[in-house]
């Protein structure tokens, strides 16, 4: 625990998206916690998800506080006061894992047996003003709040056994198993929180937005920009353009850009068409501006991208 009062220093962050996550998995545990308990203030220096499997309580994070109960997943960030009270009727049985969006490196690493269930005075502990200054990662991509409660209560409890397994296991690619359990948890949180299209759940506009984005899937052939869209629903294409990035996280361009290329995509499987079609009928007329925005969605030419398809159709028979 830090005691209040005590002065930290800067921490810096580094911002992650789904591109360069890559989530490093310090602890994961099942644990039960007895009637009444309570689990004074503590700070905590990454990330923890702890989800509810049965039992009830009060996680205070700061000055705000949340009911426990079971299927509901709570979130703390780094360098936040918490503290966890448990109700006197029944015992609270929860997972919890601590993690980071990216290894941060070596220098930047402590044991959380030592920082949270072991003696803080002991040797070679690491002091309060270096944890607080330590580095954190956040993920930009996905707003996560302090409390949900996830509609998928078995995904989510085979997903928190399934850490738990990988945690455990002592096999030299445990560490692979083990990111690729969190994935699948962070998997499952932007699931619960986004459309199958990528509208976040929460944004005050989202049918809005899904009309837009129906729009483009309907049209993505013809010419469409942020200032059509825009007049379609009577906003300026300003104001449009930041309600569409906070929906999706992405601007109007981009995500019109990922329908084209998934069509784009559709079609090369087809093998029916000429790159110079295919470039026409999914919205982009000039096949050289077509190919370099399909080598940066995709990391490779539309015609390397057909070639593959080909080569691994001759190894099917």
């Amino acid at each position: 625990m830090v005691e209040n009062g005590e002065e930290a220093k800067t921490a810096l962050s580094t911002r992650v998206d789904y591109r360069t996550i890559s989530p490093y998995v310090r602890f994961v545990h099942e644990v039960i916690i007895a009637v009444g308990a309570i689990n004074p203030e503590r700070y905590i220096y990454d990330h923890e998800f702890i989800y509810v499997v049965k039992g009830a309580g009060t996680l205070r994070i700061e000055d705000r506080m949340y009911p426990m109960g079971p299927g509901d997943l709570l979130y703390i960030r780094p360098r936040m006061a918490n503290e966890m009270f448990v109700s006197e009727s029944e015992p609270l049985h929860c997972f919890a894992v601590h993690f980071d969006y990216v290894f941060l490196g070596e220098a930047a690493e402590f044991s959380p047996y030592v920082v949270y269930l072991g003696n803080r005075a002991e040797e070679g502990a690491p002091d309060a003003s270096w944890l607080h200054a330590r580095p954190d990662a956040e993920l930009i991509d996905m707003n996560i709040p302090e409390r949900m409660t996830p509609a998928r209560v078995h995904d989510f409890f085979d997903a928190f056994k399934e850490l738990c397994r990988a945690f455990e296991e002592r096999r030299a690619d445990a560490q692979i198993w083990l990111k690729a359990s969190m994935l699948k948890l962070i998997g499952l949180i932007h699931g619960e929180l986004t459309t199958e299209e990528g509208i976040r759940v929460s944004h005050s506009h989202a049918d809005m937005m899904l009309g837009a984005i129906q729009y483009m899937k309907e049209n993505f052939a013809s010419a469409i920009d942020l200032k059509l869209l825009a007049a379609r629903a009577s906003l300026s294409p300003k104001y449009f353009g930041t309600l569409f990035k906070q929906a999706t996280g992405l601007t109007v361009p981009q995500y019109l850009t990922g329908i084209r290329i998934g069509e784009a995509k559709r079609l090369l499987r087809e093998n029916a068409h000429t790159i110079e079609a295919i470039a026409e009928k999914v919205g982009i007329g000039d096949m050289y501006y077509f190919s370099k925005l399909f080598k940066k969605t995709e990391g490779l030419s539309p015609k390397r991208y057909a070639d593959s398809l080909r080569w691994l159709a001759s190894k099917e028979g």
